[in-house]
């Protein structure tokens, strides 16, 4: 009989539906085993990082209801003891911003321009086994 392993939800969170669905169908291509969530605002996707298991966060800083930071500190609200996997996938290259993100608990700060559906791939799966499944 075979073992049935729960599967792992991603969210991304992201205004430019464009990259929205671009990221989250290069992740469902290269991952079927993630289940890939998706929402235009930091209000919903709060929301449903309320009302769902949510293993990982994908979220641009740039949003039109909050900032990015807000989310991240919403979901780690102690940096260096996060209990959520949170990795920031932005079009913002500035060096401060991504230590910023990485010190208030970002796992990881990656540039859309610069990075490929691999690079989220390797990301995701190395914030999700620091952090350990969301309970």
């Amino acid at each position: 009989m075979p073992i049935n392993h729960p599967s792992t939800t991603i969210l991304f969170i992201d205004h430019h539906k464009e990259d929205r669905q671009y990221w989250a169908q290069r992740l469902r291509t290269s991952a079927p085993d993630y289940v890939v969530l998706e929402a235009e605002t930091g209000r919903v996707g709060l929301a449903i990082c309320q009302s769902q298991h949510v293993d990982c966060v994908v979220v641009e800083l740039s949003l039109p209801d909050m900032s990015g930071f807000q989310v991240l500190i919403s979901l780690v609200p102690h940096a260096h003891r996060p209990e959520m996997a949170v990795i920031v996938l932005t079009r913002v290259v500035l060096h401060p911003m991504e230590r910023l993100a990485l010190n208030n608990g970002a796992k990881a700060y990656l540039v859309k321009s610069h990075s490929s559906g691999d690079d989220l791939d390797r990301a995701l799966r190395k914030a999700i086994a620091a952090v350990g499944p969301k309970k």
